[in-house]
């Protein structure tokens, strides 16, 4: 940022200056605010977690010293669950200040989330969206632009920068991700293949689409606290005596760096395999897809494909998604849509008309990583300056 001649300070140095004076925050406050990074970096030890929550107070106390000589009238965060917003949110809430919030992220099908009260399953629209009925919306294709391209050597000074910190023992940490190794090439190969020697290729299935493992989603929604292992033991043990098959997606990223154990059991299983294939082949068989909260469920929707999220997630009220509270109403709620399909939970309405008139309503045309920003950036713009909470079509 500062070689492009733009104002910015690293935020995980400026908390540690020590002019900053501290502020008093309770225990339980400071665990809340490092909830995600404690997650991430559970394996460090409780010496991480005593770390993480200095580090927690250090953000409050620096938060404090901008917005009391700032005053700022609006603040915009990118995310919402990262330990500076939640810092941030925090001292705002607590000192009930009167500046407007807005939190960006990127949306689906090239748009743009840009909300007064969070993303994904924090947004203000969530529960709006079971009164939508799609009514005179029509469904708009996906337009695939151009992409931002990062410069690979400032990627690579990060790579450097966070190696050479860690090897000091001075690295931020939150900073730090979640570890995940790699599951060996051969046996996953073999696991993939026993699924197929073990699977009519003609035959129905249900979809369980797995989260990224470190991803907030998977954190802070993910209210019964499903594993990958956990998610599809639930759903194979419930999908008993359906005759379906339960396929296993995994995010297209994270290929091969889920539990060993996950791995392991869809190697010896006779119920549920390992996909290799693309969206488009594993959605072609779904009688159904299971998921916590992954945007695959949504894909399924609009391809009119019944959906049960055991999570919580921005499209998990839209009409005819199935939400899922107790494990023990997923035996019974797979066999109705199994047998039903979507029409029993969606009547008349269509899925891709209801999204048109949440994305129409809710969501900023363009996506904030596209090369020619000036769709969002006209649209944010808007609301800014008008002082809206509304999509600004609407206003």
């Amino acid at each position: 940022m500062l070689s492009h001649g733009r104002k910015s300070k690293l935020l995980a140095c400026e908390i540690k200056k020590p002019s900053i004076p501290k502020t008093v925050t309770s225990e339980a406050d400071l665990e809340k605010i490092a909830k995600y990074h404690a997650t991430v970096g559970a394996r460090y030890g409780d010496k991480y977690l005593t770390a993480l929550r200095d580090r927690a107070e250090d953000y409050v106390s620096y938060w404090k010293g901008v917005i009391d000589s700032y005053d700022p009238d609006v603040v915009i965060f990118s995310g919402d669950t990262r330990i500076a917003a939640e810092s941030l949110q925090y001292y705002l809430a607590a000192t009930t200040h009167r500046a407007k919030r807005y939190f960006f992220e990127q949306g689906p099908n090239g748009t743009t989330i840009f909300d007064t009260k969070g993303v994904n399953a924090n947004c203000s629209f969530r529960k709006q969206a079971s009164s939508l009925t799609g009514i005179g919306y029509t469904p708009e294709p996906v337009i695939k632009s151009e992409k931002f391209k990062r410069n690979p050597v400032y990627r690579g000074i990060d790579y450097a920068l966070t190696a050479a910190l860690r090897a000091l023992g001075k690295l931020p940490p939150e900073w730090d991700s979640m570890s995940l190794g790699s599951y060996p090439k051969s046996k996953y190969s073999a696991c993939v293949q026993h699924g197929r020697d073990n699977n009519p290729k003609s035959a129905q299935e249900i979809l369980v689409a797995l989260q990224v493992p470190d991803d907030a989603n998977n954190i802070h929604h993910n209210p019964l606290n499903l594993g990958d292992l956990d998610l599809v033991t639930l759903v194979t043990k419930a999908s008993e005596g359906t005759g379906l098959t339960v396929r296993v997606r995994e995010h297209p990223l994270y290929r091969r760096r889920y539990t060993t154990g996950l791995y392991e059991n869809l190697s010896v299983s006779k119920q549920a395999l390992l996909s290799d294939s693309s969206l488009d082949n594993d959605l072609k068989n779904a009688a159904l897809v299971v998921t916590v909260n992954s945007m695959t469920g949504l894909d399924a929707y609009l391809r009119k494909i019944p959906v049960i999220t055991l999570g919580n997630s921005f499209y998990d009220h839209l009409p005819g998604i199935v939400r899922v509270n107790d494990p023990e109403d997923l035996s019974d709620t797979i066999k109705t849509l199994a047998q039903a399909g979507l029409p029993k939970c969606l009547g008349n309405l269509n899925p891709a008309s209801v999204f048109a008139e949440m994305r129409a309503n809710h969501f900023l045309p363009g996506h904030y990583l596209d090369k020619d920003l000036s769709a969002p950036a006209s649209a944010i713009a808007s609301i800014l300056t008008k002082g809206e909470t509304c999509h600004p079509e609407k206003v």
